[in-house]
């Protein structure tokens, strides 16, 4: 064995090599308990972040995670310079972590910083989730620890830091940590220290109190009683320490070289050092080496380590050799690819007049009016701040856009704007000297982007795959043949790794194949975190329901060009000749356009330019047609234009030869090739509207030569290719030419022009078009608007016929604003053309304060066919306007004549609702006018909105008498009607009211009327109500407590209601007011609920007497329903001697007493009509109940529990309800709510005469176990007819105690999600026993399996759900029945959690085969569907045989009702059927 004190002579120096070892043997006694602890800091920060089934991310890396700048890491100095350090390449720019994950684990590693400071550089992210001490290397010192991969590898220091660093090892210690600053310093700032005295002494010498002392620090720390002092290895380490500081430890001669070598580095790197000491240690280690024996093993090692070192610096050089040569690949590929868009997008034609007249894009190009679209969560999107930058296209708070769209109509420079962006990607910094607008100039925003493939969809109408279009379109034409394999390997390599742009140009011009169902191409390969996307199309494409909001990152609108002067600039620069003094020209021109007043037409820069270059070529009266901003007259003149380079003889129409439409009636040009035009309209138009889309804008010469016979097709074909109207262009996939006109616009133009020659293509084309297309309102918008220019008969047949099938598929917002957008545009355009007779359809009408002083045609043709009417006016803007001088008389709306409005939205301060028998006048902008007469002087008054369904109004004026006319034709209708009003202002004839009334008001058939929801009633409120013919009548504020200010007033409008039989009352505190209002009334029918009578528990003074007097003068009363919410013993007095025949009593809270019981059963008695008793209450209370009801003639008794369910537990119990229940000898209806149904109350209904019995409990363990079998003391009841149970789960013994009874009717249900059946079996065996059973009603939650009785006539099922495959069993079950039986199906549809799409269609298709059966007839089949979340249902499908397909809500039907009510908010289709199964000796 070596030892220590055998290498220098001098004592300090020995005692330095002993400090040396003393910290490696302390490094090894905390390994094992830092180790330990780092794990657990791992385990605890991906714990917290991976939940709900999170997945850890392994791709980031840390630069990706950090800001740049960040302080203390990156470089980057300024906005515009580059980071050299940190975020040096594009793989290591910020983006955020794709899983969400690595973002979480970095701001949970600053948190557990100590100074909140982490040594980012140590630390590499993509080994997180992997190496716990990847996260611990963050907490260490920032340099000399980034290729330290385990604690192994980290020095005591590193050890340390990470300790005193992180706020995991807080509560570790028994001591605070303290850095010494300002605290005295703990061990681990002690156990620092020494190391870095011991490391960087700088003579290598240690005194022995200094070396006691460090024995001391280390000790201290490895026996510290928190952790440590548990700690095996510690302990083994203090063993050691203590050795060592004796000079007893044993060391081998590998521990002393390895301690000397690191020393002799030490010792090397001191300049005080002699070189005695260096000899002296390099004499020991060669002595030490002398007398190793494994040294030849060592050599071979060393060898064996050599050699691998060479082989991975080999490998090296080859992947070295391989990035660089794909490098290389890809700068080439970049230069190529920039050569190609330079080639062809560097030019643009300066207007579609001549396409090969083009001029640079930077002579041509001015700033695009583009803003920002915001989608709200409703789905409206809402036009925000305009966007001046590629930054804030491409980038949302500094984290990339990925799903880029761009929308805008024809013309308004979407491929302009697209061209622009693809030139600067490839020219880089360089600026255009001429163009001094600053908008867009950030080019460095997109030299980011590695590559960028520019793709023309309207090119590529038969391709799916993105991947593909971009080999057709930038390879092939790119490369040569023989490069082309080779470069699409390395684009696929290039779209995984790099930082790519795809600019897909004309989405709404790619059309799918044919068999597939595609909104836009895929984009396969390409990587979600490294390609950007940027899609142009028409807005009518991106309202297609296929592209989800969720798929849109960001979305902008194109609306032409900001600066239509620059603009106009621009363009006459390139037409002129230089000689022209522009700025002269340039005036000229604006003041042309303001003359025509054509100044929207900067909105579409194709026509602006066309404008601009036909002035600049035209005569002052060549351009005179052009006034009135008329489309039709522009693109007549554009045609002509064209037409004139291919046929220049001049001809004219006239009397003798009119012209066709009204637009072409001075033109010079069209006359003499109108044969031509003729035809290429026909064309245009049967192509557009194909069902064949994909050839409906793109088409090859087969497709052409169809609409031509032999000898004219080349004719026709060479006049429209020489006058521009058809181009055509080489199809490298395909061996024919590709054809299209020269705009979309213009083949619009073309088809509206033929429809308008020939009306009948509406009916013959259009019509079997738009039964196949959703978007078909949209996308024919254009051809309408032109249409409406040139023939308004036509244009209003078509209107009719949008108006009816448009608005299925598409969003509401964009049907009810977009929709009758177009409408306007229409009428705008006949008015502009002179056209008459303007009767243009629209359903639902939108009126807001910028569209109201334009609906002269609008509303005056629409009255009668509107079903909406949403009016939103808003008085201030009204004052504003008057301010600045506009006119400042009312709007009228007459709604006399809307027999078709279903829905009527009035919103907003600026509107007053009156009828005509109103004198008053109001300086309100608009009014909205009833045409009726006063409903009380009036014996037939004539009916009012008769289809309405729906009515809100909200901070809108209206008068009492205009309500009133309102709900008397409401109480007339055929079907319910919701009124809604919010904050309106009702003027009576006595005041006008400064109150906000808010109230809900449903009147139903049968002239029923429910307010709900009262607030803040005011005199024109009750006003309105008086002498109404109502028969039914329910008051309430939704809250339990109706409060009316207005207490004369309700006093006299319930007693002029002299027809009404029924009336309910809600919550009211006032109980003098509320006698006095229904005193003396005819009514047959009473409910007070809940109704505060009470004082110290009875009525108040005086109070018993006067709700006596009340009640006794109700001479008709026959039901009287009173809810109570505390014991009042004063309220059996009200009653009695009442000629009530119905009585139904509800206890809300406290206990009926039972001294209490003689004045109930005096009360009772008295009752001498009674007949129906129902009592609501306390457990105990029924039974108290029944102890008055001893010998009562009632016919109908219902008992209804709370609280858990009443027990009868025991014999004398059930003998006191059986004596009770057999004093009733008339009663024929006995029902139970809330009893626990065991043995016992079974057994206290044996015998008993009753026809009806109910069993129900609200708690799923209802039906006690019971062991015994039979329970037959139903079968005693022989005059029992029907049997009804509801609870939620069957329980043993139930289903035996129904076998063999003699009933007709039975019911199973439970008021929630159906009965949960664990016992099918059992119930099919008593089912099969009930031999006189005619109909059986069930309510279940899943699908089961019974069999059912012979007798059975009527079988009623309602399920929760069904999938597909448990309807098919089901009707396979119910339809081998022998017998003949009506049977009615409800069920939702459910589909398994794996399905995208509820297969709706696999129910029709099961049903379907099910007609095919001869013994079934299938006589109602319904699909109906809901939005999420909402309670109303609509018919999707219909397959009907003899029966209407309204829903059925039948008051009695409670299986259903509770169907409907408790389905899930996902479950958005349910299904109704009915069918009959009949015999085959029958059928």
């Amino acid at each position: 064995m070596a030892s220590l004190a055998d290498v220098f002579t001098e004592s300090e120096r020995t005692n330095w090599l002993k400090a040396w070892l003393a910290i490696d043997i302390a490094k090894s006694g905390i390994e094992q308990f830092v180790e330990t602890e780092a794990k657990s800091l791992h385990r605890n920060i991906y714990n917290a972040i991976l939940t709900n089934g999170t997945v850890a991310c392994i791709g980031c890396n840390t630069a990706n995670l950090l800001k740049c700048p960040s302080p203390g890491i990156c470089n980057k100095r300024g906005a515009n310079s580059l980071c050299s350090s940190m975020h040096d390449t594009a793989f290591k720019q910020p983006r955020p972590c794709p899983a969400n994950v690595c973002n979480k684990v970095l701001v949970e590693i600053a948190k557990q910083h100590t100074f909140s400071n982490p040594s980012w550089k140590n630390t590499l992210a993509d080994k997180w989730s992997s190496s716990h001490w990847q996260i611990a290397k963050a907490y260490l010192p920032p340099d000399g620890y980034t290729e330290k991969n385990s604690i192994q590898d980290t020095d005591f220091n590193g050890v340390i830091s990470f300790m005193m660093n992180c706020k995991h090892f807080d509560n570790l210690f028994s001591f605070p940590k303290a850095p010494g600053k300002t605290h005295s310093p703990c061990l681990l700032t002690k156990a620092r220290e020494i190391v870095r005295t011991v490391r960087h002494s700088s003579t290598c010498k240690v005194t022995d109190t200094d070396l006691q002392d460090i024995f001391i620090t280390l000790t201290g720390l490895l026996t510290d009683p928190k952790c440590l002092a548990h700690d095996l290895t510690s302990r083994e380490a203090v063993r050691k320490l203590a050795k060592l500081q004796t000079d007893v430890l044993k060391l081998t001669t590998e521990d002393i070289v390895d301690l000397l070598e690191a020393s002799q580095d030490k010792l090397e790197k001191s300049e005080q050092i002699t070189e005695t000491a260096i000899d002296e240690i390099r004499i020991y280690i060669e002595n030490c080496r002398k007398d190793l024996s494994a040294h030849t093993h060592t050599f071979k090692q060393q060898l064996s380590d050599h050699t691998g070192k060479c082989k991975h610096e080999l490998d090296e050089h080859c992947r070295k050799s391989r990035e660089s040569n794909y490098e290389q690949s890809c700068k080439d590929f970049r230069r190529r690819l920039r050569a190609h868009y330079i080639n062809t997008l560097s030019n643009m034609p300066l207007s579609i007049l001549d396409q090969s007249l083009d001029k640079p894009i930077t002579d041509i190009y001015a700033t695009p009016k583009l803003h920002r679209i915001e989608i709200k969560k409703d789905g409206t999107r809402v036009k925000m701040e305009q966007a001046l930058t590629y930054k804030h296209i491409f980038y949302t708070d500094d984290y990339s856009n990925r799903r880029i769209y761009l929308q805008g109509e024809p013309g308004s420079g979407k491929s302009m704007f697209s061209a622009k962006l693809v030139y600067d990607w490839c020219h880089g910094n360089q600026v255009s000297t001429r163009n001094k607008n600053t908008a867009f100039d950030d080019v460095f925003t997109i030299q980011r982007f590695n590559f960028l493939f520019y793709i023309s969809l309207r090119d590529s109408r038969d391709e799916t795959d993105v991947t593909q279009m971009i080999k057709k379109q930038l390879i092939n034409t790119t490369f040569s043949e023989d490069e082309r394999e080779y470069v699409y390997k390395l684009f696929v390599q290039i779209i995984r790794t790099e930082i790519c742009l795809v600019v897909r140009e004309g989405l709404d011009e790619w059309v799918s194949p044919y068999e597939s169902n595609l909104a836009e191409p895929y984009m396969a390969g390409f990587q979600n975190d490294t390609c950007t996307i940027l899609t142009t199309s028409r807005p009518w494409k991106l309202a297609d329901e296929r592209i989800k909001n969720s798929q849109i990152d960001i979305l902008f609108e194109i609306e032409g060009i900001s600066d239509p002067s620059e603009f106009n600039e621009n363009i006459l620069r390139c037409v002129i000749e230089q000689t022209r003094d522009l700025e002269e020209i340039s005036i000229q021109f604006e003041a042309f356009i303001n003359h025509c007043k054509l100044q929207s037409l900067s909105s579409s820069p194709m026509l602006y330019t066309l404008v601009i270059c036909t002035w600049v070529n035209a005569t002052e009266e060549e351009m005179g047609h052009l006034n009135g901003s008329s489309l039709c007259k522009l693109y007549t003149t554009l045609f002509e234009s064209l037409c004139k380079k291919a046929h220049s003889t001049i001809g004219y129409f006239n009397k003798s030869n009119p012209p066709p439409v009204h637009c072409f009636s001075s033109t010079a040009y069209l006359q003499p090739i109108i044969e031509h035009l003729n035809k290429l309209a026909e064309v245009a138009c049967k192509l557009l509207f194909s069902l064949e889309r994909d050839t409906s804008i793109v088409f090859n010469e087969i497709t052409l030569s169809n609409f031509f016979s032999l000898d004219e097709f080349e004719v026709h074909k060479t006049f429209a290719l020489k006058s521009g109207i058809l181009t055509n262009r080489k199809n490298k996939s395909r061996s024919v030419s590709s054809y299209s006109f020269l705009h979309k616009t213009l083949q619009e133009f073309l088809s509206a022009y033929y429809i308008a020659c020939n009306p009948n293509v509406i009916n013959d084309v259009i019509f079997s078009y738009l039964k196949s297309n959703a978007n078909f309102c949209l996308e024919v918008s254009q051809v309408f608007i032109f249409l409406c220019g040139m023939n308004i008969s036509a244009a209003n047949e078509l209107s009719a016929l949008m108006c009816v099938h448009n608005g299925v598929s598409i969003a509401f917002r964009l049907y009810f604003v977009d929709f009758q957008r177009i409408i306007e545009s229409g009428i705008r355009e006949a008015a502009a053309n002179n056209q008459k007779d303007i009767q243009l359809r629209l359903r639902k009408v939108y009126i807001n304060e910028s569209n109201i002083r334009n609906l002269k045609y609008l509303w005056s043709t629409n009255t009668f066919n509107a079903q909406v009417l949403y009016a939103k006016i808003d008085t201030s803007y009204f004052l504003s306007s008057t301010a600045h001088g506009e006119p400042t008389s009312h709007f009228e709306l007459c709604l006399s004549a809307c027999h078709n409005l279903k829905s009527l939205y009035l919103l907003g301060g600026g509107i007053w609702l009156r009828d005509t028998i109103c004198s008053a006048t109001s300086d309100l902008p608009v009014w909205i006018v009833l045409n009726s007469k006063d409903p009380v002087k009036s014996v037939d008054p004539p009916l009012v909105l008769p289809s309405i369904k729906y009515i809100n109004l909200k901070s809108v004026t209206c008068s009492a008498s205009c309500l009133r006319s309102l709900f008397s034709t409401l109480l007339t209708l055929d079907h319910d009607v919701k009124c809604d009003l919010e904050d309106c202002k009702i003027t009576s004839s006595a005041e006008v009211s400064d109150r906000c009334t808010k109230a809900s008001i449903l009147t139903l058939i049968n002239n029923e009327v429910n307010m709900r929801s009262l607030e803040n009633d005011c005199p024109g409120l009750w006003e309105a109500l008086c002498g109404l013919i109502i028969k039914s009548l329910s008051l309430s504020d939704g809250s339990g407590y109706l409060r009316v200010n207005h207490t004369e007033l309700f006093t006299q409008f319930l007693s002029s209601l002299t027809q009404l039989e029924t009336l309910s009352i809600e919550g009211n505190d006032d109980l003098p007011s509320m006698c006095e209002g229904f005193r003396g009334l005819n009514i047959k029918s009473l409910s007070l609920r809940p109704f505060l009578i009470y004082s110290c528990g009875g009525l108040i003074v005086n109070q018993e007497e006067l709700l006596s007097h009340s009640l006794s003068s109700l001479t008709q009363l026959e039901t009287l329903s009173i809810s109570v919410p505390i014991n009042c013993p004063s309220l059996f007095e009200a009653l009695r001697g009442l000629n009530i025949k119905s009585l139904s009593l509800i206890y809300d809270h406290g206990l009926l007493q039972v001294n209490h019981i003689d004045l109930l059963t005096q009360s009772l008695k008295s009752l001498t009509q009674l007949e129906n008793l129902s009592f609501s209450g306390n457990n105990s209370d029924c039974i108290v109940l029944l102890t008055a009801l001893h010998g009562l003639n009632l016919k109908r008794l219902n008992l209804c529990g709370k609280y858990g369910g009443l027990l009868m537990h025991n014999g004398r119990l059930t003998h006191f309800l059986s004596r009770c229940l057999s004093s009733l000898t008339h009663m024929e209806t006995l029902s139970f709510s809330s009893f626990v149904v065991n043995s016992s109350l079974l057994e206290a209904l044996r015998g008993l005469n009753i026809k009806s019995l109910s069993l129900s409990n609200e708690w799923s363990n209802s039906i006690e176990n019971h062991a015994e079998p039979g329970l037959k003391p139903l079968s005693s009841i022989t005059q029992l007819e029907t049997l009804i149970i509801s609870v939620s789960v069957d329980r043993y013994g139930l289903w035996e105690a129904i076998h063999g009874l003699n009933i007709k009717n039975l019911r199973l249900f439970d008021d929630w999600r159906g009965m949960t059946l664990e016992h099918v079996e059992s119930l099919s065996e008593s089912l099969s026993s009930l031999t006189q059973l005619e109909m059986f009603s069930i309510y279940v939650n899943e699908h089961i399996d019974i069999q059912l009785p012979p007798s059975l006539k009527y079988l009623n099922i309602y399920c929760y759900a069904l999938d597909p495959s448990e309807f098919r069993d089901l009707l396979n079950t119910i339809t081998a029945c022998t017998q003949q039986v009506e049977i009615r199906l409800e069920f939702g549809c459910f589909f398994p959690f794996h399905s995208k799409h509820t297969p709706m269609e696999e129910y029709n298709n099961v049903q379907q085969k099910v007609k095919t059966l001869k013994n079934v007839i299938v006589k109602r089949f319904i699909i109906y569907i809901r939005r999420p979340g909402r309670n109303k249902w609509s018919v999707r499908y219909v397959d009907v045989s003899d029966e209407d397909y309204h829903d059925d809500y039948s008051g009695d039907n409670e299986e259903y009702l509770y169907l409907l009510c408790n389905m899930d908010d996902g479950m958005i289709n349910r299904v109704s059927m009915r069918l009959q199964i009949i015999p085959e000796s029958i059928s």
